[in-house]
Parts: structure tokens; sequence; C-alpha cells
């Protein structure tokens, strides 16, 4: 295996990181909106939360880490349709907002 085929070999590694990373991350995010909608007596509208932004970002301990950040829909009646927003950082959830 020449260089070439070692660099993509390690892109490809670093690909699938981040594909599991943000899957990780998701699934995070997803239980937070869950969490924040049933406490507050509100209905998740299609049980799911989409990625909206993606940024770099100091963690607590100094290091850089990515931020993300995802929107979900919730319904305080039913027919009406609002944002929330779910902010990860590294795998950690740091904000859920209504």
């Amino acid at each position: 295996m020449g260089t070439t085929g070692l660099i993509l070999l390690i892109l490809l590694g670093m690909l699938i990181w981040f594909w599991q990373n943000t899957l990780h991350d998701r699934e995070l995010a997803l239980l937070a909106a869950r969490d924040i909608c049933q406490h507050q007596s509100l209905q998740l509208l299609d049980a799911t939360v989409t990625l909206q932004r993606l940024a770099l970002r100091r963690s607590q301990r100094g290091g850089i880490t990515l931020q993300r950040t995802f929107q979900f829909a919730y319904s305080a009646e039913g027919h009406d349709r609002q944002t929330g927003f779910v902010i990860t950082l590294g795998n950690h959830v740091e904000q859920v907002g209504l």
C-alpha cells in the first residue's frame, strides 16, 4: 500500500468516525428533546431532530471540539408547529431551548 492508499484509508476512518459521532449526538439530542417536551406537556412532532449547524468550539477543558445544533418541531395543542433546538458540545448536551 502506497502513501496515497494510506491517506485514503485514514480519510475513510475519519469519515466513519465523524458519521458515528454525529449519530450518537443526534440520539442525545432526540432524548433531550423528548425529555423537555414531556416535562412541558408538549408534543414532539415527527419524533426526530435534524442537524442544522456544525461548528468548532472550545470545550470547558480548553480543547477544540465539535458543536452541533439540532432542531426539532413541537406543538402545544396539536395544530400549531413551533421549533426548538438542542446544542451538543462534544458528546454532551449543552443547551435545550423552546
